[in-house]
């Protein structure tokens, strides 16, 4: 495909997505953008399929009923201390095992909505030895004043090792002091320095309560570069595929996931759903957001937003490097504070790699803002992400296959 031809259906598909308005997780939007994919991975001579789970159109609303029951737990310890100390202890468990992706906890009434992933496949002209998967969430996020002092913290988190980086550390440490304070009362009754320890817990709730209770109704944002930009690289990627596959015996996946912004629960849902796939496959994972912020990088580790930060394989981010120094690029590895998908991927054993764009000093123009527009986006670094994206696919189809083997990289086992 003539580089130009590509450049404009690139664009075009970027504004066609963003002309559907936000597409806000599980809402009417989003669906009628998954139909919109749907058509443009068949034209891309794909199989294809639009796969439902059960989703949710608020990630505020997820931590706000982490936080609320956390304030219960206040409320009881003045009466039974280990009661209340459980509660916080509950709250703290569901909330890192749900921002890890390993399940749906206590916000499993807020996630009740529809949404779907789209799934396109190309088989190979052989037998399949292993499969890639090259996925883009194409959902959009809520704005919210939670965003404001994240778009300052970003740049000073980045510089943090990767487990200090989770953007809800502060919660996380909240809920483990309630959960301290309670057992110490149980055990010092009276103890003057509990009493300050309340007031620090209730202003500290005080505050997520407001932002996230703000952030769980306010509208959603175009999403241009947050992810149309993705969205149609892998799209690109797809099509490159179809008319020249790197090899006979890898099978190609393009997963587009919906509620991404939610907590990851599109990938998280294909992933569990697909458990049990025969035959079982070795797989690894090339996921791409946000090349339209800046130029190409790629993600060493995953931040989630409470809980462990996950590092990719050593062999894929050598593959990762050794594609940047061919083309001429300094993209990594990195690590920023917040999850993409490859965070369901690694929790799960499967390789997978996040290619994003930043400028320098990690900063992200108009991240989660109505601004977040195609007229606002930089195509040009947007280009640069598609090559680099490309060629990393390229480059790990053709990896030799005990690097796969020798990792926990089989869906279906």
């Amino acid at each position: 495909m003539v580089r130009s031809e590509a450049d404009e259906r690139y664009k075009r598909c970027v504004l066609e997505l963003e002309r559907f308005g936000d597409r806000l997780s599980a809402s009417p939007r989003e669906h009628a953008a998954a139909e919109y994919l749907v058509e443009q991975l068949r034209a891309a001579g794909l199989e294809v399929e639009k796969q439902a789970f059960r989703g949710a159109s608020s990630h505020g609303a997820r931590f706000l009923v982490h936080v609320l029951l956390a304030c219960a737990g206040i409320a009881a310890g003045w009466r039974w201390p280990l009661a209340g100390a459980a509660l916080a202890a509950a709250a703290l468990a569901s909330l890192v095992a749900e921002q890890m992706t390993y399940g749906v906890w206590l916000s499993r009434l807020v996630c009740r909505s529809r949404s779907y992933n789209v799934v396109g496949r190309l088989r190979p002209s052989g037998r399949p030895v292993r499969r890639v998967i090259v996925s883009a969430h194409y959902d959009t996020q809520r704005r919210g004043w939670i965003w404001a002092p994240a778009r300052v913290l970003v740049p000073l988190q980045a510089r943090l090792p990767p487990t200090l980086m989770q953007p809800f550390l502060l919660l996380n440490l909240l809920m483990l002091l309630q959960v301290a304070a309670g057992v110490l009362a149980a055990f010092v009754p009276g103890l003057a320095a509990l009493r300050y320890t309340v007031v620090v817990l209730w202003c500290g709730y005080g505050i997520f309560i407001v932002l996230l209770g703000q952030w769980a109704f306010a509208p959603a944002v175009p999403g241009g570069a947050d992810n149309g930009s993705g969205v149609a690289a892998a799209i690109e990627i797809a099509e490159a595929w179809a008319q020249q596959p790197p090899s006979e015996s890898v099978e190609l996946l393009v997963l587009l996931t919906g509620c991404e912004e939610t907590g990851l629960l599109g990938a998280a849902a294909w992933l569990d759903a697909h458990r049990d796939d025969d035959p079982p496959l070795p797989t690894v994972a090339v996921n791409v957001d946000g090349i339209g912020f800046g130029p190409p990088r790629f993600l060493g580790a995953e931040v989630p937003a409470a809980g462990v930060a996950l590092r990719i394989p050593a062999w894929l981010n050598a593959v990762c490097q050794r594609v940047a120094t061919d083309l001429g690029l300094d993209a990594g590895p990195h690590a920023l504070p917040g999850p993409t998908d490859t965070l369901a991927f690694l929790a799960r054993g499967v390789p997978a790699v996040s290619i994003v764009g930043f400028r320098d000093g990690f900063r992200l123009p108009h991240y989660h803002t109505p601004r977040d527009t195609a007229a606002n986006m930089d195509f040009a670094v947007a280009a640069g992400g598609r090559t680099f994206a490309a060629a990393v696919v390229r480059a790990v189809a053709s990896q030799a296959l005990s690097a796969l083997e020798n990792s926990r990289s089989t869906l279906g086992k």
